[in-house]
């Protein structure tokens, strides 16, 4: 859910140059600091997460405006190192078919990676004492942060009315407002025109929001419980603890 949707040349070079930077010198301490043993065991299942999450973030849902990323549940399937590796090359891929510009693939990865941190830390410390619960509070928490995440670059540099589900549309005589006055009128009609069920503006909203993250945290739950029932060791043994 927090991909970022935007083309070249919005995100300033001194913004987005830093996010290569610093997500290439996390992968760099990835890589150094897996052991081939690490990697071995957990591969198989790599090329497995890369498809789920690439296939659910390019695929839109029938049923919510969103798109779901799986970040969450790649972080536990594989760990949080390897599952970064896999962040950036679906970004990288969704990049190269206009989900997001090239220049962006750096500050998609550091987003969508903090949901595969953030996911896979909480759920080793809570599931520890319920794999259910466990797993609900680590994606409800993580996508929460990432999305956050998204929102304040987007609104910060493109208009917080594109970090809407809709394609919003500006009024023709709006030229003497000035800058700040036209930002808020455009994010106020843009609200208004969000339209989901029976439901519109604000309370659509939040619908949608919450409608999304509670089908990509039921998706999570259910795969991750499928998971611990056929290959418990997987699981106990990226997060190191035994139920």
């Amino acid at each position: 859910m927090s991909h970022i949707h935007i083309p070249d040349g919005i995100i300033p070079l001194y913004i987005w140059l830093p996010g290569y930077i610093v997500t290439f010198t996390i992968i760099y301490f990835v890589v150094k600091r897996s052991s081939n043993e690490q990697i071995k065991r957990v591969l198989p299942f790599t090329g497995i997460a890369a498809a789920l999450m690439l296939i659910g973030m390019s695929v839109p849902l029938i049923i919510i405006p969103v798109h779901i990323s799986l970040a969450v549940l790649t972080g536990i399937l594989i760990g949080p190192k390897m599952a970064f590796l896999v962040v950036f090359v679906v970004s990288m891929i969704l990049a190269m078919f206009g989900h997001g510009g090239i220049t962006i693939v750096g500050l998609n990865t550091l987003v969508i990676g903090s949901e595969v941190f953030i996911g896979a830390m909480l759920f080793k410390g809570l599931a520890k004492k319920n794999l259910i619960i466990g797993t609900c509070v680590a994606t409800v928490i993580a996508l929460i942060v990432s999305m956050s995440m998204m929102v304040g670059i987007i609104g910060t540099y493109a208009g917080f009315a594109e970090v809407l589900p809709h394609e919003a549309t500006e009024h023709a005589d709006e030229e003497h407002l000035d800058e700040e006055e036209h930002d808020d009128l455009h994010l106020t009609e843009a609200i208004s025109e969000i339209n989901y069920l029976a439901f519109s503006g604000w309370v659509a909203l939040i619908i949608i929001v919450v409608a999304g993250i509670g089908l990509e945290t039921l998706i999570t739950v259910l795969i991750i419980r499928y998971f611990y029932k056929v290959r418990p060791d997987l699981i106990e043994t990226v997060h190191g603890f035994t139920m």
